[in-house]
């Protein structure tokens, strides 16, 4: 059985649970909203229907399956939980896809293919600037190609481009970047890997319209839904047997994977969509920092996005301190953090792992034991103490308080972020890290910066305390 003191269901939550075991159903809600809490209830019942058949839980990062297994530790044999690129490679596996030394590229050795496809390319033809290009631009538009599963030269450049105006490509230069794309995959086969990260989504698609045997699970259910690519929810879909139930959880204010493709346009037939707009983690104090966040200049707006309202008390206002130098900024995060994590769970979120490993070692020598959630150290923040994270593993997961640092323009947009994307574009996505980060806390909520103020932050607003260094320490 689920925990119950963890697991509570409240008001129009519990009508998910009463929806019909069938069809495809989706959930949009705002951060706090208890959409995993849902995904976990409704993943619990359904497999304890009698006679029922499997039911697999599947989210976008393995720290949050860890998470979700915690919540639910009865371990039911008819309820499995996993990220998409476990359940892919199972069913590779099972049709004997897979070959027998993994046959997945790196990103690093994708990124390898890439150029050398450009190259040869290049040469063949040098009068053509669309090979002139970064490797960066290559890489990410044929990863778009992959995601969006564009099966020739036609449905990539007649393809409508939701989310790549950083690409900025004519239409009629676009056949240059399919003509690489097939290059890729060419020598990818020649070096023996039949895929990469990024398109085993498709090959699964490809190979479950061929395979007409019973299908695994009877219930699919995604949490997170909306950083998954088009291609894995088509998969997923595919995967459901027949007379049996696919339910999206969702919130587009999180899509920070850059997809940016509805659910509408993968697969999923409904007519009706449940919208749950009450945060249960958020006190109203963040809450209404967050939606100054989403009022930004840079914030894309989006018609399933779901305005949150306030359902806990009051809290403190967040607030932002201004260093005068970056090692001032680490030893006041570091401090901070050993201090709350006496008493509660404190995240230090991240832009990256060379900056966890950096405050890591910082609370070490204060003799504080802090924990990375990553694929292999499970997010429990029940436990009070340090924790460490990405902004991208941090989804879906709350924290007593948090502490964001680092909030300098140097940092976001991320340099590399924008070398590769339209302004315009890059802010879109780097300011939706931030709302993520801001968006885990339960109670406090604590930024920082040193040098110049990053444009994404909301400085306007009226509801955050600033603070300067001297006032801080």
């Amino acid at each position: 059985m689920l925990d119950q003191n963890r697991i509570m269901l409240q008001g129009k939550q519990e009508e998910v649970m009463a929806l019909p075991a069938k069809g495809h159903i989706v959930v949009l809600g705002t951060a706090g909203s208890g959409k995993t809490t849902m995904a976990l209830q409704r993943a619990h019942l359904l497999a304890n229907i009698p006679n029922g058949g499997r039911v697999l839980l599947v989210t976008f990062n393995r720290a949050l399956v860890k998470y979700m297994c915690e919540l639910n530790p009865s371990r039911n044999s008819k309820l499995v939980v996993e990220n998409y690129h476990k359940f892919a490679r199972g069913y590779l596996s099972s049709r004997g896809k897979i070959p027998t030394r993994n046959g997945i590229l790196s990103p690093e050795e994708k990124v390898h293919y890439i150029e050398q496809a450009v190259e040869a390319l290049r040469e063949k033809y040098p009068y053509v600037s669309t090979f002139h290009r970064s490797k960066g631009f290559f890489a990410d538009e044929i990863t778009f190609i992959e995601k969006f599963g564009f099966a020739d030269l036609a449905s990539y450049t007649n393809a409508e481009r939701i989310g790549r105006f950083s690409a900025n490509i004519k239409r009629e230069n676009r056949k240059w970047v399919f003509y690489a794309y097939q290059k890729y995959i060419e020598l990818r086969k020649e070096s023996g890997s039949a895929y990469d990260w990024d398109d085993l989504a498709l090959y699964v698609y490809k190979y479950l319209q061929e395979d007409d045997s019973e299908r695994r699970y009877a219930h699919i259910i995604i949490d997170e839904g909306q950083d998954f690519s088009p291609m894995m929810i088509r998969s997923l879909v595919e995967s459901v047997a027949d007379g049996g139930s696919f339910t999206f959880f969702g919130d587009v204010a999180q899509q920070i994977y850059g997809s940016r493709l509805s659910w509408r346009d993968s697969g999923i037939n409904t007519d009706k969509i449940w919208r749950f707009d009450i945060n249960y983690r958020n006190p109203g104090t963040i809450i209404a920092f967050a939606k100054d966040i989403i009022k930004s200049e840079y914030w894309k707006q989006d018609e399933d996005m779901v305005d949150s309202s306030m359902q806990i008390a009051e809290g403190p206002k967040p607030i932002l301190v201004r260093f005068s130098s970056r090692s001032q900024e680490i030893s006041w995060v570091v401090e901070r953090a050993a201090s709350f994590g006496e008493t509660t769970s404190v995240v230090i979120i991240c832009r990256n792992r060379a900056d966890i490993h950096l405050f890591m070692r910082g609370l070490k020598n204060k003799g504080c034991n802090a924990i990375e959630i990553n694929k292999d150290t499970p997010g429990y923040a029940y436990n009070k103490t340090v924790y460490l994270s990405t902004f991208h593993s941090a989804k879906g997961l709350e924290f007593d308080n948090v502490i964001v640092p680092f909030l300098s323009e140097d940092k976001f947009p991320d340099p590399e972020t924008v070398a590769n994307a339209t302004v315009e574009e890059a802010y879109a996505n780097e300011i939706k890290l931030i709302y993520v980060a801001v968006t885990r806390s339960k109670f406090g909520l604590y930024m920082s910066y040193s040098g110049i103020l990053t444009p994404l932050f909301p400085k306007n607003s009226d509801n955050y305390v600033f603070f300067e260094e001297e006032d801080a320490i």
